[in-house]
């Protein structure tokens, strides 16, 4: 029996140790978990946000309006985002230095917006960009940009060309990465000047030797490549000539002895061929293949090399629109060679825009849009249009948000990015094949995902509205003071009052929701608790620039019939129509102060007048107690909940702003003062804690006869800006068309919102205007899905 007992024992023992060595030992995940999970973490942690922005034009007079319209969505799935609420528009000049400045709302809606062109601005390419505060966390690269032409009539000139030396910028791209000896490879180049435009021009590439091994010449905008073979023992480089006898010398990155080589074919409209190349030390190892776009991965694919050498298949339908990245790793699972390529989209919107080819003068439009999606059923839109007149400056701008959405986004500035998605052919998918074996990959890098790298977060998302940010600094050595509270105020009747306290590192912020119009803001610290600091607000935009180069100014000839066109155009406007183009309209805003509803509220007008403060306290508020001590003032409320009177004084606020003494309010002329709001328990704001508050209203809300102390710093601050309305006069009557009110609109038309009907048609009419000649209608919009969608139509006004 014993005997029994020990074998069973044992068993137990031996079962129980088969479970733990497991546990000891854990099983390795494979590389293609790895890659796969290192991707998934990247897209979960890391958000990031794409933007778009549609202009009426893109070339503008001084003192005309640029409207706009902010297509904002989620980088990864190109779908409607919500995480910001602001975004920050920006135009800069050559030298990044800002021309215009402006915050716009991206609440559903309201994200669109104008600015007036100023008067004295020096004519020239300018920088469009836009952007959020999250945005602020990654690269300039990341914001979203577009160059728009000014042309000051008073201010044509521009720097000289002469004086410029001629500059070239020479680039090659081995296909996957490296050059590899004894293997074939493919050799994207570009060759620019250096604000990006592709030159023409001839090349030969030789070899250490001196011996010619092939020639080349790009095949469309400086952009082409050529393919050989890199022998041992030899370094290459390539010898080019310019049309104006220009020759340039520009060597080749040296080939690796060892290593891989990969190379991405189309072999038909079923199947995308990845061949891999290997030296012979590399023979026979693991390689994986891991395909990616902005949103849709395929699984992992793994294989072994055969004779150096391994062919992967890909289906064109498994893959998402746009771009792809190919990236090939070795059996450490480390990358060792990447590509990009193209699927031109399959999923887009497909805007219908009917309209006559031929109006009169001051005739009636009817533009009518119908939305479906691919496959010809009906889908809802949101879209933007804007009706203009084309001349000899003005054409259809190249970049829209199909293109943008599709390339420009993730490659960064493309010369004339429309033309690659042009007539369907070998030729475009070549030149297509060209763009991505010369520009690199911005949002992936897989070495920071494989090591799991996490990115400093330094400006939040503003998803509340806009945060003013600041810090507090000693006035004396400029050294940061931390845990001091700071008052933020915006004099109104509707009472802005925030509250912050400063970190380690002094620094402050206050959540602006509904910060709109131009605001004067008031910030000071109490002087009880600090007087040898000062408050100093950031700038909420941006201070880091994209590497592009804006293109050369070209200036306009004095003589230009469509110069002229366009300064008249533009002075007739400003003098007839200049108060109906600063029209606008209110933005929907909380009017309630910041408690909401008080416990006590008086409106003095409606008792008998009395010559100070402390008599119309005294007399009228029962709830407070007011205590005089050597010609000293304190001020107690009733704390209503707790039945008893505050041992401690209110927070006392004059039209927002916080005084920190009841003096200061006793001082006050009553006369001047319209409503008495109490809070009689305790309130808190944020982190701060009051016990009661005293809101005390001037008539307008704006301080008007009120005392302050000379401690505040008062500052003009501007929040997002009133919309203003876009002005479309109507010829409906005879008396209308014969008036002799002269209307010369270029811009005929502008809507930054149109949404279709439960049929997804829209139809839209506008007149034309005394201006005859031809004009573009272009719409552009985005489904609920993603998917964007273009169209331009053309019709001509005639006398």
């Amino acid at each position: 029996m014993g005997s029994v007992k020990k074998i069973k024992f044992l068993f137990l023992l031996i079962l129980e140790c088969l479970f733990i060595i497991p546990a000891a030992f854990p099983q390795i995940n494979p590389q293609e978990k790895v890659i796969q999970a290192a991707f998934d973490q990247y897209k979960s942690r890391f958000i990031q946000e794409k933007l778009f922005v549609h202009t009426d034009k893109d070339i503008f007079i001084s003192r005309e309006i640029c409207w706009f319209r902010i297509y904002y969505t989620d980088a990864f799935y190109n779908r409607p985002a919500t995480l910001s609420k602001i975004a920050y528009v920006e135009i800069l000049d050559k030298n990044n230095l800002p021309v215009l400045q402006q915050k716009v709302s991206l609440k559903p809606g309201e994200s669109d917006g104008s600015m007036i062109i100023p008067v004295n601005i020096p004519s020239g390419t300018y920088r469009f960009r836009v952007y959020t505060n999250w945005m602020k966390n990654f690269s300039p690269e990341y914001y979203f940009e577009k160059n728009i032409r000014i042309i000051n009539p008073q201010n044509l000139g521009a720097e000289p060309l002469s004086s410029k030396t001629k500059q070239y910028d020479i680039q090659f791209f081995p296909e996957g990465g490296n050059l590899v000896q004894q293997i074939e490879s493919k050799v994207g180049f570009r060759i620019t000047d250096v604000y990006g435009k592709g030159l023409e021009c001839e090349g030969t590439l030789v070899n250490s030797t001196g011996d010619t091994v092939l020639h080349f010449h790009p095949l469309a905008m400086g952009l082409g490549h050529f393919v050989f073979t890199p022998a041992p023992g030899q370094s290459y480089k390539a010898i080019i000539h310019f049309p104006p006898g220009d020759q340039i010398v520009k060597e080749l990155p040296d080939a690796y002895a060892n290593g891989f080589v990969l190379s991405v074919q189309k072999e038909n409209e079923f199947q995308i061929s990845v061949r891999v190349k290997s030296s012979a030390g590399l023979d026979a190892q693991d390689v994986y293949l891991f395909v990616h776009g902005s949103d849709q991965s395929l699984p992992v694919k793994k294989q072994k090399l055969v004779n150096q050498e391994v062919v992967f298949t890909i289906k064109p339908e498994e893959i998402e629109d746009g771009i792809s990245q190919i990236t090939l790793f070795d059996k450490s699972g480390q990358p060792v060679c990447e590509r990009l390529y193209f699927k031109y989209p399959e999923k887009k919107l497909r805007i219908s825009a009917l309209v006559s080819p031929e109006y009169n003068t001051r005739s009636k439009i009817n533009l009518n849009l119908s939305v479906t999606d691919q496959s010809g059923n009906p889908s809802s839109a949101d879209m933007s249009v804007a009706v203009y007149k084309l001349d000899s400056l003005q054409q259809p701008d190249e970049l829209n948000i199909l293109n943008y959405t599709y390339l420009t986004a993730e490659l960064g500035p493309v010369e004339h990015p429309s033309y690659y998605f042009m007539d369907e052919g070998k030729t475009r998918d070549n030149e297509m094949d060209n763009l991505m074996l010369t520009h690199g990959w911005r949002r992936f890098f897989w070495q920071d995902m494989l090591l799991q790298k996490t990115y400093p977060v330094t400006f939040s998302p503003e998803y509340y509205g806009h945060i003013i940010r600041g810090k507090l600094v000693n006035n004396v050595t400029g050294i940061p003071v931390k845990g001091v509270t700071t008052y933020l105020s915006i004099p109104s009747a509707r009472t802005e009052f925030r509250v912050s306290s400063s970190d380690s590192l002094g620094r402050i912020k206050f959540e602006m929701p509904g910060f709109y119009g131009s605001e004067e803001i008031i910030l000071q610290t109490d002087p009880k608790e600090d007087s040898t600091s000062r408050v100093e607000i950031s700038s909420p935009f941006s201070d880091q620039y994209a590497s592009s180069r804006l293109p050369e100014y070209i200036v306009p000839s004095v003589q230009s019939a469509a110069l002229l066109d366009q300064s008249i155009a533009e002075q007739v406007q400003h003098i007839y129509a200049g108060n109906n183009l600063n029209q606008f309209s209110m933005q929907p805003v909380d009017t309630n102060s910041f408690y909401v509803e008080p416990d006590e509220k008086y409106y003095l007008d409606n008792y008998v007048r009395f010559q100070t403060m402390e008599e119309v306290i005294r007399e009228y508020v029962v709830s407070t107690s007011v205590i005089q001590k050597r010609n000293r003032f304190k001020l107690f409320l009733a704390n209503k909940p707790q039945r008893e009177f505050f041992d401690d004084e209110p927070l006392i606020l004059i039209d927002g702003v916080p005084f920190f003494d009841a003096n200061e309010l006793f001082q006050q002329d009553p006369m001047k003062i319209r409503r008495l709001d109490l809070m009689n328990r305790e309130y808190a704001i944020g982190y701060q804690y009051f016990n009661g508050v005293v809101n005390v209203t001037t008539y307008k809300g704006d301080l008007n006869g009120i005392r302050l102390n000379t401690r505040p710093v008062v500052l003009d601050y501007p929040g997002i800006p009133e919309q203003r309305e876009f002005f479309s006069p109507k010829y409906e009557t005879e008396d209308q068309i014969s008036s002799r009110m002269p209307d010369y609109r270029t811009l005929l038309y502008w809507s930054p919102r149109i949404l279709t009907d439960k049929q997804n048609k829209k139809a839209i009419d506008f007149y034309t205007s005394d201006l005859p000649g031809n004009y573009a209608a272009e719409i552009m919009g985005l489904s609920e899905s993603g998917e964007p969608g273009v169209q331009t139509v053309y019709f001509s006004v005639g006398k």
